[in-house]
């Protein structure tokens, strides 16, 4: 063996005893510990003011909706909305408008439920009031339930518990406990 060779022996045997040593000193230094990662329980929230969510179907305007305020909850991918004024709207015109002084609105199914006593009114003279209005944007379906009262042209009024019907009003269907006036004026 050359000097050369020895000496890189040498050389190797010390370093890796000494990389022994500072391993076993470092631990009688540190002593038993257990380095752990916590999980955060801060939820993700984001809080916005006068916003307007808006959804669209093949291309055009569906509905939108106007909130004063706004909290978002990433986790469960819902809004909570505050007095809110939305709009529905078929062939470009606004065929029922609607207002609430609380929404909730779920961005995975694109539902909103208008809550706390929510009114509407569309374009054929018909007037809605409910304690809740709901929809899915993806269909044209509506459901009002708890004290539903709908007026049309001033002439007929239906009192129910709950009711569906499309955004134009059209397939109209009343549920639960109903009762229907029909005014006469001559």
């Amino acid at each position: 063996m050359t000097k050369r060779t020895i000496f890189s022996l040498i050389f190797l045997v010390i370093f890796g005893v000494l990389s022994i040593w500072a391993f076993v000193m470092s631990q009688s230094i540190m002593g038993n510990t257990k380095i752990s990662r916590k999980e955060s329980n801060v939820e993700e929230q984001i809080t916005l003011r006068e916003l307007i969510i808006i959804e669209t179907k093949d291309g055009k305007k569906f509905w939108e909706v106007y909130a004063d305020s706004g909290r978002f909850d990433k986790e469960n991918e819902k809004a909570v909305l505050s007095n809110i004024a939305a709009n529905f709207y078929k062939d470009d015109e606004i065929i029922l408008s609607v207002t609430s002084p609380e929404a909730v609105y779920n961005s995975e199914n694109k539902e909103i439920r208008l809550k706390g006593g929510a009114e509407g009114a569309n374009n054929k003279d018909i007037y809605i009031k409910a304690d809740e209005i709901c929809w899915t944007g993806s269909k044209d379906r509506i459901l009002a339930r708890g004290n539903v009262k709908i007026i049309r042209n001033e002439q007929v009024m239906t009192v129910s518990d709950e009711s569906s019907f499309d955004t134009d009003f059209t397939n109209l269907k009343i549920s639960g406990d109903s009762n229907t006036y029909v005014y006469s004026f001559r």
